[in-house]
């Protein structure tokens, strides 16, 4: 069977934002008394899995052979071709702090390659995406990296771990 990732990676973004919007709303009355700890620095709450569960139905969907590897363990099925790989609420911790720095990131891998890729930055209203053989997108308009060849005349960025040893 042969895809046509254009239009799957379509209906994924209109699912994303859907979803985004519900993520949003609820940050409006959240409340960090509803967080679970899971591990060390690593929290989650009704919104994380509220979301998941609505990306894996939306998703299935859309694609009912594939399977999934979720954050929160939604859904087990394991596709035999297509998998969908989901963090429904990608900055779980600027979340629950009010930190409006968070996403949904969502993949779709065929045969373990990556074919479909789609980052919603839910509080700047941007959504990221591409898939095979496609170029890269922001809100529809095409995106590149930079054609700067001298490191010392680029920004560089980088993440930090929020825990430390005493």
């Amino acid at each position: 069977m042969s895809l046509n990732y254009q239009d799957l990676c379509e209906n994924t973004i209109a699912l994303t934002k859907k979803t985004g919007a519900y993520i949003l709303d609820q940050r409006k009355n959240f409340s960090e008394e509803s967080v679970e700890t899971k591990s060390l620095n690593s929290l989650v709450s009704f919104v994380d899995k509220t979301a998941e569960k609505t990306l894996v139905e939306g998703l299935s969907q859309l694609l009912p052979e594939a399977g999934f590897i979720a954050e929160e363990g939604t859904s087990d099925k394991v596709g035999v071709i297509y998998n969908w790989v989901i963090d429904p609420l990608d900055g779980t911790t600027n979340f629950i702090h009010g930190v409006p720095l968070y996403s949904i990131s969502i993949a779709l891998m065929e045969n373990d390659r990556p074919v479909i890729g789609v980052v919603y930055e839910i509080n700047l209203d941007e959504c990221f995406y591409a898939w095979k053989d496609s170029s890269a997108y922001l809100n529809g308009n095409p995106i590149s990296v930079t054609q700067t060849s001298n490191l010392s005349d680029t920004l560089l960025a980088t993440g930090f771990p929020y825990h430390c040893l005493l």
